[in-house]
Protein backbone atom coordinates (compact mmCIF):
# COMPACT_ATOMS: atom_id res chain seq x y z
CA UNK A 1 0.00 0.00 0.00
CA UNK A 2 1.58 3.30 -1.04
CA UNK A 3 2.43 5.73 1.70
CA UNK A 4 0.05 8.62 2.16
CA UNK A 5 1.44 11.87 0.75
CA UNK A 6 2.99 14.09 3.39
CA UNK A 7 1.72 17.66 3.70
CA UNK A 8 4.13 20.31 2.45
CA UNK A 9 6.23 21.83 5.19
CA UNK A 10 5.06 25.28 6.15
CA UNK A 11 7.74 27.90 5.68
CA UNK A 12 8.39 29.46 9.04
CA UNK A 13 8.11 33.22 8.68
CA UNK A 14 10.94 35.47 9.78
CA UNK A 15 10.13 37.47 12.88
CA UNK A 16 11.50 40.73 14.15
CA UNK A 17 12.83 38.93 17.23
CA UNK A 18 14.93 36.53 15.11
CA UNK A 19 18.00 38.71 14.73
CA UNK A 20 16.64 41.04 12.05
CA UNK A 21 18.21 44.50 11.91
CA UNK A 22 15.87 47.44 12.69
CA UNK A 23 15.96 50.47 10.39
CA UNK A 24 14.74 54.04 10.80
CA UNK A 25 13.64 55.97 7.69
CA UNK A 26 13.76 59.78 7.47
CA UNK A 27 11.20 61.26 5.09
CA UNK A 28 8.80 59.44 2.78
CA UNK A 29 8.21 59.02 -0.95
CA UNK A 30 6.05 56.88 -3.28
CA UNK A 31 9.06 54.52 -3.58
CA UNK A 32 8.44 53.45 0.02
CA UNK A 33 7.63 49.89 -1.11
CA UNK A 34 10.95 49.58 -2.97
CA UNK A 35 12.86 50.70 0.10
CA UNK A 36 11.21 48.27 2.52
CA UNK A 37 11.61 45.46 -0.04
CA UNK A 38 15.36 46.07 -0.05
CA UNK A 39 15.45 46.31 3.74
CA UNK A 40 13.74 42.92 4.17
CA UNK A 41 15.73 41.11 1.49
CA UNK A 42 18.85 42.30 3.32
CA UNK A 43 17.56 40.70 6.54
CA UNK A 44 16.16 43.81 8.20
CA UNK A 45 12.84 45.44 8.97
CA UNK A 46 11.54 48.99 9.24
CA UNK A 47 11.00 50.00 12.86
CA UNK A 48 10.34 53.76 12.55
CA UNK A 49 9.54 56.45 10.02
CA UNK A 50 10.53 60.00 10.94
CA UNK A 51 8.58 62.67 9.07
CA UNK A 52 10.51 65.91 8.62
CA UNK A 53 7.75 67.86 6.83
CA UNK A 54 4.11 67.35 5.98
CA UNK A 55 3.67 65.09 2.97
CA UNK A 56 2.91 67.18 -0.13
CA UNK A 57 -0.24 66.69 -2.13
CA UNK A 58 0.57 64.58 -5.19
CA UNK A 59 -1.58 64.87 -8.33
CA UNK A 60 -1.14 61.14 -8.98
CA UNK A 61 -0.15 58.11 -6.99
CA UNK A 62 -0.82 56.91 -3.48
CA UNK A 63 -0.05 58.63 -0.22
CA UNK A 64 2.43 57.32 2.31
CA UNK A 65 -0.41 56.07 4.53
CA UNK A 66 -1.55 53.73 1.74
CA UNK A 67 1.89 52.18 1.32
CA UNK A 68 2.31 51.89 5.08
CA UNK A 69 -1.04 50.08 5.41
CA UNK A 70 0.02 47.55 2.76
CA UNK A 71 3.34 47.05 4.54
CA UNK A 72 1.55 46.40 7.85
CA UNK A 73 -0.70 43.85 6.13
CA UNK A 74 2.36 42.08 4.73
CA UNK A 75 4.11 42.13 8.12
CA UNK A 76 1.11 40.54 9.82
CA UNK A 77 0.77 37.87 7.12
CA UNK A 78 4.45 36.96 7.53
CA UNK A 79 4.42 36.59 11.28
CA UNK A 80 5.84 39.94 12.35
CA UNK A 81 4.52 41.19 15.63
CA UNK A 82 5.12 44.95 15.70
CA UNK A 83 4.03 47.85 13.51
CA UNK A 84 6.09 50.75 12.18
CA UNK A 85 6.08 53.75 14.51
CA UNK A 86 5.62 57.10 12.77
CA UNK A 87 7.13 60.08 14.57
CA UNK A 88 7.91 63.71 13.86
CA UNK A 89 11.51 64.85 13.55
CA UNK A 90 11.27 67.20 16.53
CA UNK A 91 10.52 64.18 18.74
CA UNK A 92 13.23 61.93 17.29
CA UNK A 93 15.69 60.31 19.69
CA UNK A 94 18.44 58.07 18.23
CA UNK A 95 18.50 54.34 18.86
CA UNK A 96 21.98 52.91 18.31
CA UNK A 97 20.47 49.56 17.26
CA UNK A 98 18.77 51.14 14.24
CA UNK A 99 20.32 51.61 10.80
CA UNK A 100 19.36 55.07 9.46
CA UNK A 101 18.23 55.52 5.86
CA UNK A 102 16.58 58.20 3.78
CA UNK A 103 13.07 57.84 2.43
CA UNK A 104 13.80 60.03 -0.59
CA UNK A 105 16.80 60.99 -2.74
CA UNK A 106 18.09 63.86 -4.86
CA UNK A 107 19.72 67.16 -3.90
CA UNK A 108 16.67 68.22 -1.86
CA UNK A 109 17.66 65.69 0.79
CA UNK A 110 20.89 67.55 1.66
CA UNK A 111 19.47 70.04 4.21
CA UNK A 112 17.91 67.14 6.14
CA UNK A 113 21.15 65.13 5.94
CA UNK A 114 23.17 68.07 7.26
CA UNK A 115 20.75 68.58 10.17
CA UNK A 116 20.85 64.89 11.13
CA UNK A 117 24.64 64.89 10.99
CA UNK A 118 24.98 68.01 13.11
CA UNK A 119 22.34 67.17 15.74
CA UNK A 120 22.74 63.39 16.01
CA UNK A 121 25.99 62.43 14.28
CA UNK A 122 24.16 60.12 11.86
CA UNK A 123 25.62 58.66 8.69
CA UNK A 124 23.74 56.77 5.99
CA UNK A 125 25.10 53.50 4.58
CA UNK A 126 24.07 52.57 1.04
CA UNK A 127 20.99 50.37 0.65
CA UNK A 128 21.59 47.83 -2.13
CA UNK A 129 19.04 45.19 -3.09
CA UNK A 130 20.63 41.71 -3.10
CA UNK A 131 19.24 41.14 -6.60
CA UNK A 132 21.40 43.97 -7.96
CA UNK A 133 24.73 43.16 -9.65
CA UNK A 134 27.26 45.74 -8.43
CA UNK A 135 30.86 45.26 -9.54
CA UNK A 136 33.34 45.03 -6.66
CA UNK A 137 35.37 47.57 -8.65
CA UNK A 138 32.53 50.12 -8.58
CA UNK A 139 32.31 52.83 -5.92
CA UNK A 140 28.98 53.37 -4.15
CA UNK A 141 28.91 56.39 -1.85
CA UNK A 142 26.90 57.32 1.25
CA UNK A 143 23.11 57.11 1.22
CA UNK A 144 22.77 55.57 -2.25
CA UNK A 145 19.78 53.33 -3.04
CA UNK A 146 20.22 50.61 -5.68
CA UNK A 147 17.12 48.60 -6.60
CA UNK A 148 16.56 45.02 -7.72
CA UNK A 149 17.95 44.02 -11.11
CA UNK A 150 20.33 46.97 -11.40
CA UNK A 151 23.73 46.38 -13.04
CA UNK A 152 26.65 48.63 -12.04
CA UNK A 153 29.70 47.95 -14.22
CA UNK A 154 33.37 48.07 -13.15
CA UNK A 155 34.90 51.42 -12.18
CA UNK A 156 31.56 53.22 -12.20
CA UNK A 157 31.00 55.66 -9.34
CA UNK A 158 27.57 56.30 -7.81
CA UNK A 159 27.55 59.60 -5.92
CA UNK A 160 26.10 60.21 -2.48
CA UNK A 161 22.31 60.22 -2.03
CA UNK A 162 21.63 59.06 -5.58
CA UNK A 163 19.02 56.49 -6.59
CA UNK A 164 19.40 53.82 -9.29
CA UNK A 165 16.02 52.18 -9.67
CA UNK A 166 14.93 48.69 -10.74
CA UNK A 167 16.57 47.17 -13.80
CA UNK A 168 18.77 50.15 -14.71
CA UNK A 169 22.29 49.69 -16.11
CA UNK A 170 25.25 51.97 -15.42
CA UNK A 171 28.14 51.39 -17.83
CA UNK A 172 31.79 50.98 -16.94
CA UNK A 173 33.74 54.10 -15.92
CA UNK A 174 30.50 56.10 -15.65
CA UNK A 175 30.30 58.86 -13.05
CA UNK A 176 26.97 59.49 -11.34
CA UNK A 177 27.34 62.61 -9.23
CA UNK A 178 25.56 63.53 -6.00
CA UNK A 179 21.77 63.41 -5.83
CA UNK A 180 21.09 61.88 -9.24
CA UNK A 181 17.92 59.85 -9.86
CA UNK A 182 18.08 57.07 -12.47
CA UNK A 183 14.64 55.65 -13.28
CA UNK A 184 13.70 52.00 -13.85
CA UNK A 185 15.20 50.23 -16.89
CA UNK A 186 17.43 53.15 -17.91
CA UNK A 187 20.68 52.33 -19.69
CA UNK A 188 23.82 54.46 -19.71
CA UNK A 189 26.84 53.63 -21.81
CA UNK A 190 30.46 53.60 -20.74
CA UNK A 191 32.13 56.74 -19.38
CA UNK A 192 28.85 58.70 -19.20
CA UNK A 193 28.80 61.53 -16.66
CA UNK A 194 25.51 62.39 -14.93
CA UNK A 195 25.96 65.72 -13.18
CA UNK A 196 24.54 66.52 -9.73
CA UNK A 197 20.75 66.46 -9.45
CA UNK A 198 20.13 65.10 -12.95
CA UNK A 199 17.10 62.84 -13.47
CA UNK A 200 16.76 60.05 -16.02
CA UNK A 201 13.15 59.02 -16.69
CA UNK A 202 11.92 55.45 -17.06
CA UNK A 203 13.54 53.45 -19.86
CA UNK A 204 15.73 56.18 -21.34
CA UNK A 205 19.11 55.51 -22.97
CA UNK A 206 22.27 57.62 -22.83
CA UNK A 207 24.99 56.46 -25.21
CA UNK A 208 28.64 56.28 -24.19
CA UNK A 209 30.85 59.23 -23.21
CA UNK A 210 28.07 61.81 -22.99
CA UNK A 211 27.38 64.28 -20.21
CA UNK A 212 23.96 65.08 -18.76
CA UNK A 213 24.16 68.52 -17.20
CA UNK A 214 23.42 69.44 -13.59
CA UNK A 215 19.70 69.54 -12.81
CA UNK A 216 18.67 68.27 -16.25
CA UNK A 217 15.79 65.88 -16.88
CA UNK A 218 15.78 63.18 -19.56
CA UNK A 219 12.19 62.17 -20.30
CA UNK A 220 10.97 58.57 -20.20
CA UNK A 221 11.97 56.54 -23.26
CA UNK A 222 14.30 59.19 -24.69
CA UNK A 223 17.49 58.22 -26.52
CA UNK A 224 20.28 60.73 -25.87
CA UNK A 225 22.90 61.04 -28.63
CA UNK A 226 24.50 64.36 -27.62
CA UNK A 227 25.54 66.13 -24.43
CA UNK A 228 22.74 67.84 -22.50
CA UNK A 229 23.36 71.31 -21.04
CA UNK A 230 22.54 72.03 -17.37
CA UNK A 231 18.90 72.51 -16.34
CA UNK A 232 17.34 71.30 -19.56
CA UNK A 233 14.41 68.99 -20.30
CA UNK A 234 15.09 66.69 -23.26
CA UNK A 235 12.72 64.16 -24.78
CA UNK A 236 12.21 62.01 -27.87
CA UNK A 237 14.21 59.71 -30.18
CA UNK A 238 16.68 61.21 -30.67
CA UNK A 239 16.37 63.39 -27.60
CA UNK A 240 15.91 67.11 -28.25
CA UNK A 241 15.76 70.06 -25.88
CA UNK A 242 12.19 70.98 -24.92
CA UNK A 243 12.68 73.71 -22.32
CA UNK A 244 14.94 75.25 -19.70
CA UNK A 245 14.28 74.14 -16.13
CA UNK A 246 14.78 75.51 -12.68
CA UNK A 247 17.03 73.42 -10.43
CA UNK A 248 14.70 70.54 -9.48
CA UNK A 249 17.25 68.53 -7.49
CA UNK A 250 15.67 65.14 -8.19
CA UNK A 251 13.20 63.51 -5.79
CA UNK A 252 11.57 65.33 -2.94
CA UNK A 253 9.92 64.11 0.24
Amino acid sequence: MPAAPQPAARKRPLRQDAGMKPHVMFGVHPLFGDYVDAIHTNGGYLARVIQNVEEPQRPQGERFADGLARYHTWLKANGHTTAVRVERLDRYRPDLAETPLLGFRGLKVLPLVNRLREEFGLHFPPLIHPAAAVSPMAVVEEGVFIGAGVVIAPHARIGAFSLVNRGATIGHDAVVEEGVVVGPSCSTGSAVRLRAGAVLGIGCTVIERLEIGEGSYVAAGAVVLHDVAPNRLVAGIPAREKKVLGNTGGEST
